[in-house]
């Protein structure tokens, strides 16, 4: 394993971090407790008063979702630019996914992409706010009530995002958000789901508790032990008390970065969000000009001990879900966009040295693969070869 100076991902974890897991060490109660509880409930309070229950992942909530909603098969649409839990969760509610194009934009599915991807089978929408962009999810909200399907939020990647003056996560009939290590705030793995409609919510905390009912050994239907522990809510409601100032610190960091990465030549990065929204920054991307520089230059930043990743493969190329039936009518800038992403080191300890370093090496990378366009940006960049 490669011994990485700067890293790609790092959680921030305190003191008051490490003493609040603790303190639930030095009680009998280690799930199902108060914590729990508790953190719903000031979730709740940050998302609209919507109620919302706790999972294990993000991509068991996104499963929970679909099954309280009610689809056990059709079609659900969703990118194939993002990460392949979403299909997963999909798969096992027994729905196949229906790939709808992005947006160069925003990198997210639009209205119109949904409707191009449309079969008489769509049973729900399932857009994603990749890397914590929101999609326009007024419009979209507007195209399900019309068509009378479900609309699930992949709001995973966004805690804290902004989509059209609300916060993301409360357009839909549902919508999932997941703490991951690499995550806006972690309890190591964790998710949490919330719903437009209690009775959504109760299904769903019913199903991750084995199917209980309100009595202890009361069995009211299918179920599953997706539940998180005492240990990682009580880290999630530490984390959550400074989840603003973590934000501010990634915003900045990515500040940083944009303004290092305007002078260099090949590369762009996302572009800013519409009037009305607020991106809540989960990882770094860039994108370069031309798809055979990407590999090179992530060679080049490995040998200076800097780890970066490829997000996000297309997902149609992978086996199991390149099936014509499966896609929209065209996915031409998830194609073009997945060649030439990758992520930088992005995380709250960057220090403006690191910054430096990584925007340093990443000139030098470029520059030996012949990059000599300035000032791209990616809704030109993809114009140019979607």
């Amino acid at each position: 394993m490669t011994a990485w100076r700067i890293r790609l991902a790092s959680p921030e974890i305190t003191d008051a971090d490490r003493a609040a897991v603790l303190r639930v060490l030095h009680t009998p109660v280690l799930s199902r407790g108060p914590e729990g509880t508790a953190l719903e409930e000031e979730f709740s309070r940050r998302l609209a008063g919507l109620p919302a229950a706790l999972v294990s992942n993000g991509t068991a909530g996104l499963y929970l979702a679909l099954r309280a909603l009610g689809i056990r098969g059709g079609d659900v649409i969703t990118p194939s630019f993002g990460f392949i839990g979403t299909l997963h969760a999909i798969r096992l509610a027994g729905a196949r996914p229906r790939f709808a194009d992005i947006s160069p934009e925003t990198l997210c599915v639009t209205r119109e992409t949904i409707e191009e991807a449309w079969t008489t089978s769509v049973r729900a929408i399932l857009p994603v706010h990749v890397f914590g962009t929101p999609p326009p999810m007024d419009a979209i909200a507007r195209l399900a009530r019309e068509r009378n399907v479900a609309l699930i939020e992949d709001a995973c990647e966004a805690l804290g995002a902004v989509a059209q003056d609300r916060p993301a996560g409360t357009h839909g009939d549902a919508a999932v958000f997941a703490f991951y290590a690499n995550k806006q705030l972690t309890t190591g793995e964790g998710g949490l789901v919330v719903a437009r409609e209690r009775s959504t919510i109760d299904r769903i905390a019913s199903m991750r508790n084995q199917g209980r009912g309100e009595r202890e050994f009361d069995f009211v239907g299918e179920g599953f032990n997706f539940r998180l522990t005492e240990m990682q809510a009580a880290l999630g409601r530490s984390q959550l008390a400074r989840l603003d100032r973590m934000l501010a610190k990634r915003e900045a960091i990515a500040a940083g970065y944009a303004r290092r990465l305007a002078r260099i030549p090949g590369i762009c990065a996302l572009p800013s969000v519409r009037e009305g929204d607020r991106r809540s920054w989960f990882v770094y991307p860039v994108f370069v000009e031309e798809p055979e520089w990407r590999d090179p230059v992530r060679k080049i930043l490995a040998a200076a001990g800097i780890e970066t990743a490829p997000y996000f493969p297309a997902l149609h190329g992978f086996e199991g879900f390149r099936e014509p039936a499966l896609r929209g009518s065209g996915l031409a800038v998830t194609s073009a966009v997945a060649a030439r992403s990758f992520a930088l080191p992005f995380h709250t300890a960057l220090t403006e040295r690191d910054l430096d370093e990584v925007s340093g090496m990443l000139e030098r990378g470029l520059a030996a693969a012949g990059a000599s366009t300035c000032r791209l940006t990616l809704p030109t960049l993809v114009g140019s070869f979607a």
